[in-house]
């Protein structure tokens, strides 16, 4: 992000004066030119005087015995009590990242942070207009789970349209964000806010009262510092403090040791050389672009953060009659009013190949550090309060009723309940003697490394994932099939189903939600769920609502794998979608009186150096191999591999370069070779593959025609 120089010009004006001036006695010498006295929060107390309202303040929100508070506030004990950690988890969930976009394109990324339950709260200089806030959006949970994974983040666009306000002068931005996730799943009152106080007493002693800050440096995960932070002076409209925040933590809430926000983040004094000019730390001068420098290479000798009741005051000031203003006021009895977030089970977190133990596993996604909310902490109905009334220490606040579910939250909430209620106990999976003739073809296994990745079912040693004509194998890391394998009928007599297709995606019950991907991860994504096993395959069963069933159910997270719009689909160039028909009407007829069988083998081929999206390798070749029985009764084989090099431009890939110009590609290929490319044991049906030599690229339905049809009537002929 790029910073402005006006701004850092006049950062490091209030520095040099501060460094001058007795500012507690003297508040006027301090007070910035362009900044008008009616939006300055107050006097500067004396110190004694601070000191006093500081003790009070501490009295009032009674998180801890006072005395114990007032000793760590004037440097005499660094310790805290343990509860400091649930409010870490609490004060977290509320901060998020920004990510600056253009169209689907991002252009950087800066910190901010719930204040209502409409209102977000970052820097001016991140959103100096309407328009620059264009297709940006906030995303919560952007951070690593306790295996050191990364999770998938729960984003929200902000939305100009209802309330945007920015100040140049005091470096601040208010945004509303839209009522429901990018998903159409997620309320942005699940997130809850930071409740800011107006109060003087937030911060007594000069360089010995600790600072913390929860931020997204650069738009890396989430980072805290703790107690590291010292606060060093304070000023009519900021404080100032060292602190160890890294470049790009623009729009972070800086809180006391009481969780309380205290200042919004805002920028400081860079380091610069003999001539002026602001240097990295490798001594590089910072070019200059458009009056900006890269805020990312700024060494910061000083921080500085915008005192919140100044912010207050001159939003007061600004809008008076504004209902959307006058809520950052309303909930005056706390400090955090938490909203207890309602993420689906699990669904944040990436699985690790580190075992889990009992210790680790919690269902509470807002707490990167496995906490659970303290007794003191009083939940109704999903809401978490703490009070600081004079004297009431932790009560529970009253509840808002619940609101009616939207279209999207019902939908989100039968998906729910039908995750947790499937029944698969039914399900026979793939039949290993489904081609008949004695033939007794086996779902084939992971072998070698890959096989400690595949997921049992809870409390089971199995692994295969048994659905309706089709069974799974699911790789625990990638959270998507190793290998899907199906048992397709061509009888016209099974293919009853003339119903509309309506995909409804779930999660397998019968496995942790942990180990599985859903909508959140494919939403905005420009990826499809690719089926393995394919919907049209599993179409068919004894009666048309069998065959409805069957292929219902291949609409299973267990049964996917991130593709291109394109891949599985008969249109354009790609042969994928249409391989299984040709084998079935063209390459497997069977003699008259009797109907096409065949089963498949499909999934993916994963690589060490797969590209990362969303914290998940994504795969880039697919395997498909196609089983059936000539004539003669004879068993044959032909496999087949696709590249989905060239993927569509929506698809971000964190801003790595992608080669768009390469087309699929569907090419015949040996089995041995996907053998040793899968780590997938294909060992006994090498023997029955038509395939010979190098891979050969497909360029027409009929040349696929063509060579399963030399292996339909005589079992000896070769191609």
């Amino acid at each position: 992000m790029q910073l402005p120089l006006d701004q850092l010009a006049e950062s490091e004006n209030r520095y040099a004066t501060l460094k001058q001036a007795p500012t507690r006695e003297t508040p006027e010498e301090v007070m910035p030119a362009d900044v008008p006295t009616s939006v300055v929060a107050g006097n500067i107390l004396g110190a004694d005087e601070n000191m006093q309202r500081r003790k009070q303040m501490l009295e009032t929100i009674n998180q801890e015995p006072v005395d114990f508070a007032f000793e760590r506030a004037i440097g005499k004990n660094d310790s805290v009590y343990s509860n400091f950690v649930e409010l870490i988890g609490i004060a977290k969930q509320r901060v998020g990242r920004i990510a600056i976009k253009q169209g689907s394109k991002n252009v950087g990324y800066a910190t901010g942070f719930m204040v209502s339950y409409n209102l977000l709260l970052t820097n001016w200089h991140v959103f100096k207009t309407k328009d620059e806030v264009a297709d940006s959006e906030v995303q919560f949970f952007y951070e690593l789970d306790i295996h050191g994974s990364p999770g998938s983040a729960v984003a929200f666009a902000l939305d100009v349209n209802r309330f945007y306000y920015s100040s140049k002068e005091l470096d601040y931005c208010f945004v509303a964000v839209a009522p429901i996730d990018t998903t159409g799943k997620r309320s942005i009152n699940d997130i809850g806010f930071l409740f800011l106080d107006p109060s003087l007493g937030k911060l007594g002693n000069e360089d010995e009262e600790a600072l913390n800050i929860i931020h997204h440096p650069d738009g890396d995960y989430k980072q805290l510092s703790i107690r590291e932070n010292l606060f060093v002076k304070i000023a009519p409209t900021s404080i100032w403090y060292k602190t160890d925040t890294a470049p790009g933590s623009s729009g972070s809430p800086v809180f006391n040791d009481q969780w309380q926000v205290v200042a919004l983040h805002h920028m400081g004094v860079g380091q610069k050389n003999d001539a002026g000019d602001y240097i990295d730390k490798d001594g590089k001068v910072i070019p200059m672009v458009n009056g900006t420098i890269d805020a990312s290479r700024v060494v910061w000798i000083a921080n500085e953060g915008i005192r919140i009741s100044v912010i207050l005051k001159d939003m007061a000031l600004n809008f008076p009659q504004e209902p959307l203003v006058k809520d950052l006021a309303a909930p005056k009895m706390t400090t955090l009013t938490a909203t207890q977030v309602k993420m689906p089970e699990q669904e944040n977190i990436t699985p690790s190949i580190t075992p889990k133990t009992s210790d680790m596993e919690t269902n509470n996604p807002s707490a990167n550090v496995n906490i659970s909310f303290p007794a003191s902490l009083i939940e109704r109905n999903g809401v978490i309060n703490i009070n600081i009334s004079q004297g009431a220490g932790i009560q529970p606040a009253a509840a808002p009723a619940p609101a009616a579910l939207t279209t999207a939250e019902a939908d989100f909430e039968e998906v729910k309940k039908l995750e947790q209620e499937t029944d698969f106990s039914a399900c026979k999976g793939y039949l290993s003697t489904f081609l008949g003739g004695g033939l007794n073809i086996a779902m084939p296994q992971p072998q070698g490394a890959l096989k400690k990745f595949a997921a049992k079912l809870d409390g089971t040693d199995s692994i295969v994932l048994k659905y309706y004509n089709y069974s799974t194998i699911l790789h625990s890391v990638r959270r998507m099939p190793m290998i899907s394998a199906i048992n397709v009928d061509g009888d016209p007599a099974k293919r009853l189903d003339n119903a509309k297709r309506k995909d409804v995606w779930l999660r397998d019950n019968r496995l942790s939600f942990d180990l599985q991907l859903d909508d959140t991860y494919y939403k905005n994504s420009g990826f499809d769920k690719g089926h393995m096993s394919r919907r049209e395959d599993a179409d068919w069963g004894a009666t048309a609502d069998d065959a409805k069933r069957n292929a219902d159910l291949t609409c299973m997270y267990t049964n996917a794998c991130p593709q291109v719009a394109t891949i599985n689909q008969s249109s354009r160039k790609g042969l994928w979608g249409i391989l299984e028909k040709v084998v079935l009407e063209k390459g497997a007829e069977a003699e008259e009186g009797k109907t096409a069988r065949i089963s498949v083998f499909n999934g993916p081929v994963f690589k060490e150096d797969d590209r990362v999206f969303r914290g998940v390798q994504v795969p880039v070749d697919f395997f498909k191999i196609v089983l059936w029985l000539t004539d003669d009764g004879d068993l044959k084989a032909t496999a087949f591999k696709l590249s989905q090099k060239a993927l569509v431009e929506d698809i971000d890939w964190e801003q790595l370069d992608l080669d768009q110009n390469v087309e699929f590609k569907e090419y015949m290929y040996s089995i041995e070779a996907l053998q040793k490319e899968t780590g997938i044991d294909f060992s006994a049906i090498i023997p029955f593959d038509t395939f010979e030599g190098d891979a050969a690229e497909i360029t027409s339905t009929e040349m696929l025609a063509t060579h399963l049809k030399k292996h339909n009537t005589h079992s000896t002929q070769k191609v």
